[in-house]
């Protein structure tokens, strides 16, 4: 009998589970994955994103500011905001105070700047100021940050109201019927700043709507 006849067949080595796995598709795909994410998250931090805070995207509340069904005219007027980041202008987004489902009290309709003041009866006696937009539109207001406008080492920040300096508190900012606020990140600033024309257009139109 040959020798071979009691010898047991050898076995193959065994695989490890997942070594058939792509390895180098799952690390690229993670990889982009994170750059994504991480493109994003520094998108929202810079303001550019044009999408409303989480309350005002869920309809809620703002600083007693409700989002209605309906456009609210008992009070109906507008204000214009223009914002300059080092001698360029920075866009209002349209849309904000806008979520789909309802109306915010403040809000944009274009890219304009205009803000549209349109509130209930109830709030006849009620000054809107600048800060009530910012907290519907769920951005920053202060000293050192204006939406996605910083001010870095130096930097400083103007302030115009009417055409006139402001040094105040820029969330007491009232918005009245045609004010006109600039505020300007700079070196470079425009001097004098610019002011917006009510009578042209396009501002007489986007006034006449609600």
């Amino acid at each position: 009998m040959s020798s071979r006849q009691g010898q047991r067949p050898r076995r193959s080595p065994a695989r490890r589970r997942g070594s058939d796995l792509p390895v180098l598709p799952i690390v690229v795909g993670a990889l982009f994955l994170a750059a994504f994410v991480g493109l994003l998250i520094a998108f929202r931090a810079l303001g550019g994103s044009s999408s409303p805070s989480p309350a005002s995207a869920t309809g809620a509340t703002v600083s007693g500011i409700r989002c209605d069904p309906s456009e609210q005219l008992a009070e109906h007027y507008h204000a214009h905001l223009t914002l300059i980041d080092h001698g360029q202008a920075v866009t209002v987004p349209a849309g904000i105070g806008l979520p789909g489902t309802c109306f915010y009290w403040l809000h944009t309709h274009t890219t304009t700047g205009i803000i549209h003041i349109e509130a209930p009866v109830s709030e006849a006696s009620r000054q809107f100021t600048l800060g009530d937009f910012f907290h519907v539109w769920g951005q920053p207001l202060s000293a050192h940050r204006v939406a996605g406008m910083t001010v870095g080492a130096g930097d400083s920040e103007q302030v115009w109201v009417d055409g006139a300096p402001y040094t105040g508190d820029l969330a007491q900012v009232p918005l009245r019927s045609h004010t006109q606020v600039v505020i300007e990140v700079g070196p470079p600033f425009r001097s004098p700043p610019p002011s917006f024309d009510w009578t042209a257009p396009a501002a007489v139109a986007e006034s006449g709507r609600s």
